[in-house]
């Protein structure tokens, strides 16, 4: 690679890097926030939302799945709110029982326990990405010093 072009390539991985890195660190800290003040309570699926999302590149379309979450407060409220993680293949069934988190600020606010709902494990992976970016970019821009 020779030009302006290599120049500019090595500092843009960096800089991808960078974001990645910082989005992940923030969605890790963020679900750790979440942990310490939720409440854990029984909950059921009601519903798999289904979602499309389109590529600008291409003409394919994705479907994931988001579950709709029916639980009781531990005031006694009935709340029904959807997940913010969706997946494909659906995290869970329609009818499903299983663990639910909430913020008692905002029981709105509530996703799966467990890995299904861990915005740990996303966070892990977009700072790995990030890293990994962040490391070609600064390999290439020392390269271009040699």
């Amino acid at each position: 690679m020779t030009g302006a072009f290599h120049y500019l390539l090595f500092p843009i991985f960096t800089l991808i890097g960078a974001i990645f890195v910082v989005s992940g660190i923030r969605t890790v800290l963020e679900h750790r926030r979440f942990l310490h003040t939720a409440v854990r309570v029984p909950g059921t699926v009601t519903a798999l939302r289904t979602e499309y999302s389109s590529s600008s590149s291409s003409s394919t379309r994705s479907v994931v799945y988001r579950p709709v979450l029916r639980f009781t407060t531990v005031d006694g409220r009935i709340v029904e709110t959807a997940s913010p993680f969706a997946a494909n293949p659906a995290p869970a069934r329609v009818g499903a029982s299983l663990p639910v988190l909430y913020d008692p600020a905002d029981p709105a606010k509530a996703r799966q326990a467990g890995a299904g709902g861990s915005g740990t494990f996303h966070g892990v992976i977009f700072t790995a990405g990030g890293l990994l970016f962040g490391v070609i970019g600064v390999i290439g821009d020392l390269s271009t010093f040699t």
